[in-house]
């Protein structure tokens, strides 16, 4: 009897093994907004593991914040929401992380099973709030703890990575479970078939200039590296989708810009004959067909759907064997070799920068043109800056005019659920790298969305520099109205004291209208240890001409 009961005592709680297999596996802390359910259990839990709990103003900053750190760190992030009002509330950035393929653990915390019937309280389904934005669902009990979440770590990095959830209901979180010994399996892509690289290098040699479109596959090491030394290979200009900026040195004689799925783009795709894209997921490619006669050829990791074009042949495996194989499979330096694109490469991306800045020019008013604000910020921040951007119309000059120096330096949001990405995102990569600069550019509705994580980052005493673009209006959707000739309505947005909310904050802060200024400000925020807020005036007058010029829809 006493022996029995000795060994009840040495077991471990439901919550008590999640934490520790989480640590076991690699997991430093836990992003999250205290709850009701079993939320509570996992972040004791936590504490007593000496393991950080983060806590967030709203969940969907904790969730923002945890798949940035599985990003920059390539483990799945964790993060914690409670019942109800916290999941809700969390579905759009897990959705983010989805579109963005991140590994993430979302755990949820439930009421017990005696607590949940009808008029007892207001219950949100947790499994059908997530359902549509996450890869795969389980619920934890205590017989199965350990071997639920070392599966749901390997489902989450398994290609495409991306969120899994778990829920733990509360009598489960403190019943007895057992430790077992931790080996996550992670199913890793063999690389392609040599048949298939070899019937794409066939069509690559006959297909004379070739174009590369590198996309958010590319921003691991090993195969951004490997990317790297194909297209030297081949002297072939690269373009890079947003999220894969830096792929290839934006400073790179090869480095061709960003890819928009515009006229911009389309100009110099119509100068190829062939296009070699690169770990591009159908996120990130427009779904309207590409302008351009050349032949398409596909590396993937994995099969994508809803492709805008039909590939001439495609090699699907881990990229960077698959791009390895492939430089050994072709002659070197074709039609375009590396000395001429330099030139020719050299003369597209500063023609491209210079339509967009003449696009977003001031012409006769006040206020700061969005180009100059980034062009400013770049010069000022060191090469190794972290960088990130809200959706919005600031984003159009962030893109295309902050140069990127490696993978994963530029991280920015999808869609239109992106908006308040940027400060969270910002506030995890400094948590993960605190010796690298962090700046993140956002509008003034962005901004306001998410004011409330600037408690947080003070909190913290993580020293980000975040830029907003004020002009006083949500200006992607006031472009849309006008573009269909409707009023301004709904798009207002109220004025701001920025230096006095952020001393009600707790931060620094300052406002800016000229160049001089902007560029004192920003050195000044530079050298210190505390956030700083930057309200940039901005004004917005160009950002529909260029929206249209990257879209085509004016003639550059």
């Amino acid at each position: 009897m006493s022996h029995a009961n000795g060994e009840k005592k040495a077991m471990a709680t439901t919550a008590e093994v999640v934490v520790g297999c989480l640590e076991s596996l690699g997991t430093h802390r836990i992003f999250g907004v205290p709850g009701e359910g079993s939320s509570l259990d996992l972040i004791e839990a936590a504490r007593v593991r000496h393991m950080d709990f983060v806590a967030t103003q709203h969940a969907a900053a904790a969730a923002i914040m945890a798949a940035t750190e599985g990003d920059l760190a390539g483990l799945p992030g964790t993060c914690l929401v409670g019942p109800n009002s916290g999941v809700a509330g969390a579905a759009a950035a897990v959705g983010q992380a989805f579109l963005q393929r991140l590994p993430l653990l979302v755990f949820t915390g439930s009421h017990a099973r005696a607590s949940q019937h009808p008029g007892s309280m207001q219950l949100i389904d947790n499994k059908g709030s997530l359902r549509d934005v996450t890869k795969d669902y389980t619920t934890i009990t205590s017989a199965r703890a350990h071997r639920l979440v070392v599966w749901a770590w390997g489902e989450a990095l398994t290609g495409p990575a991306g969120p899994v959830h778990l829920d733990l209901r509360a009598e489960e979180a403190l019943a007895p479970s057992r430790r077992r010994p931790t080996l996550a399996r992670v199913t890793r892509h063999p690389g392609p078939s040599a048949s298939a690289i070899r019937n794409v290098a066939r069509l690559l040699s006959r297909g004379g200039r070739t174009v590369v479109l590198a996309g958010i596959g590319c921003r691991e090491p090993e195969a951004g590296t490997a990317l790297r030394e194909l297209v030297e290979h081949l002297g072939a200009p690269i373009l890079t989708t947003p999220r894969a900026k830096g792929t290839l040195p934006e400073d790179h004689p090869l480095a061709a810009g960003v890819f928009s799925g515009g006229r911009l783009s389309e100009e110099l795709l119509r100068r190829a004959d062939c296009l070699l894209t690169v770990g591009l997921d159908s996120t990130e490619a427009p779904v309207r067909g590409w302008k351009t006669g050349a032949a398409v050829l596909s590396l993937a990791a994995y099969r994508i759907a809803r492709r805008p074009f039909e590939p001439a042949a495609e090699a699907v495996g881990a990229l960077a064997p698959g791009l390895v194989l492939l430089r050994e499979n072709l002659p070197p330096a074709g039609e375009w070799n590396y000395a001429a694109w330099a030139r020719r490469g050299a003369a597209f991306r500063e023609r491209a920068r210079s339509l967009l800045a003449d696009a977003c020019r001031l012409r006769g008013v006040h206020g700061l043109a969005p180009h100059r604000v980034v062009e400013i910020a770049r010069d000022v921040f060191p090469k190794a800056t972290l960088a990130t951007a809200d959706t919005g119309a600031h984003a159009l000059a962030a893109v295309a005019f902050w140069e990127t120096y490696e993978p994963k330096a530029f991280l920015c949001s999808v869609g239109s659920a992106g908006v308040g990405y940027a400060l969270p995102a910002a506030i995890a990569a400094k948590l993960v790298s605190p010796d690298r600069p962090v700046v993140a550019f956002m509008g003034d509705g962005g901004f306001l969305l998410n004011m409330a994580e600037v408690t947080t980052a003070n909190r913290l005493g993580v020293a980000i520099v975040v830029i907003v673009f004020v002009d006083e209006s949500l200006s992607l959707a006031r472009v849309a109205q006008e573009q269909k000739r409707y009023a301004p309505e709904g798009v207002a947005v109220s004025a701001m004291d920025i230096p006095k909310v952020a001393e009600g904050l707790g931060v620094l802060g300052t406002t800016v209208e000229t160049e001089d200024g902007l560029r004192a400000a920003l050195s000044d925020a530079l050298g210190t240890t505390k956030p700083a807020i930057i309200a940039a005036r901005v004004n917005p007058q160009g950002y529909r001409r260029m929206l249209e010029v990257l879209q085509g829809k004016v003639e550059p």
